[in-house]
């Protein structure tokens, strides 16, 4: 199994897009994620306990005391992975009432300015308000070893832990995706907004009783790498709501962003965590969207989530429906996240091939994922933080 971290932000030679195939790529063998499970739990255990120990003590205590070994057979990749989550659910801290680099400087300077070391200790501490006991103490405060072990937010069973270490080996593997391919059936649609609401760079067929995806993965694009990895990776526990499922992603071994590729597969039973119940918006985006543009005018009636249209065999999910009170015409809108020139020139394509022409897409200019312009005759509204209903108004009343 190979759960490195991803590549830096610039790799020498990127995919254009994931959805293309894998020019000068070999798949080499197949990943096996090796999954914390209940066989893990004694270890599991252990770990927690002492770590409780340990907090509101030196995280370089709590370090050495891991180096020692803890007081059961531990898997060491395991063992790497569980701390890596859990230093995630809890922030060391700093004990000092002043900040280390203005204790540092203010002794520094008293250290040069009197005779001894000791009239240097007392004059710094007279200056800072603090005991020299105190002083001494935040003299290095800020240093990693130095600061202090903070408690997790909310208690953690073994079982939870086993599951989150899951989702961040999941989140390490798909990280260096070139592709994703995902067949789901039953509550799909859930899935289908996820990867709306993250922005992800995805094409939607029909399959029997359900749906495919392909996505691209970070691998294949230019830019947003490590944050578009992690949205890719939390499309996982929303899949686990699916009656069944499998997700297939090419990933790529090496650290230089070329060469070897393993095949990583996940599916239904695969302990993996289970996502909460998405809200009544995707994002807060679309709110207030919904909520401006219902403002601005009463002729026409925003309505979310309209039914899904085919084209070809793709699936084109909208996110709204516009439709004009007294003349009954409709338009669809659609917010786009993550793109490429490419991704979006074939989705306009699409649509004209379907003749589909009433359809507005808007996309996200901070979230472009490749160093080409679109096409000049590519007819999409672009936006900021926020899609301006104004402009959209423009669009569906010329003149």
């Amino acid at each position: 199994m190979h759960s490195s971290r991803p590549p830096p932000e610039r790799a020498p030679k990127r995919v254009l897009i994931g959805l293309a195939t894998l020019d000068e790529q070999t798949i080499v063998r197949a990943i096996v994620p090796d999954y914390v499970t209940n066989a893990d739990r004694p270890w599991l255990v252990v770990l927690l306990a002492e770590r409780e120990k340990f907090v509101g003590q030196r995280r370089g205590a709590w370090t050495e005391r891991v180096r020692e070994g803890l007081p059961h057979k531990t898997p060491r990749r395991k063992l790497e992975l569980a701390l890596r989550v859990l230093d995630g659910l809890a922030r060391d801290h700093v004990l000092s009432a002043v900040p280390a680099r203005r204790i540092r400087a203010v002794l520094f300077a008293a250290a040069a300015a009197t005779p001894t070391r000791a009239d240097a200790v007392a004059f710094a501490a007279h200056e800072l308000g603090l005991s020299e006991a105190a002083m001494r103490q935040g003299l290095f405060s800020d240093l990693p070893a130095e600061r202090v072990l903070a408690a997790l937010k909310e208690p953690l069973s073994p079982e939870q832990l086993a599951l989150r270490c899951n989702a961040e080996l999941i989140a390490s593997l798909l990280g260096r995706a070139l592709r994703v391919r995902i067949e789901a059936h039953g509550n799909v649609r859930a899935v289908v907004r996820h990867a709306k609401l993250l922005g992800l760079l995805c094409q939607v067929e029909r399959a029997k009783e359900g749906i495919q995806l392909e996505l691209s993965g970070p691998f294949a694009l230019f830019r947003h790498t490590r944050v578009y990895g992690r949205a890719l990776a939390s499309l996982v526990p929303r899949l686990a709501w699916c009656d069944t499922y499998r997700l297939s992603a090419e990933c790529v071994l090496s650290s230089e962003g070329e060469g070897e590729v393993a095949r990583l597969s996940i599916s239904a039973g695969d302990p993996v965590l289970y996502a909460k119940q998405l809200p009544a918006f995707d994002s807060k985006l679309e709110e207030r969207f919904a909520r401006s543009f219902a403002r601005l005018t009463a002729h026409w009636e925003v309505l979310r989530e309209p039914t899904a249209f085919s084209i070809g065999s793709s699936l084109i999910f909208p996110d709204f429906e516009l439709r004009h009170r007294v003349t009954g015409a409709t338009w669809l809108l659609e917010i786009v996240g993550y793109w490429t020139a490419e991704y979006i020139e074939r989705k306009l394509m699409a649509l004209r091939e379907a003749k589909i022409e009433n359809l507005i897409l808007c996309i996200d200019e901070a979230r472009g994922c490749s160093d080409e312009e679109l096409p000049a005759s590519a007819k999409v509204l672009r936006f900021r933080r926020t899609v301006d209903p104004r402009a959209v108004l423009t669009i569906l009343e010329p003149g």
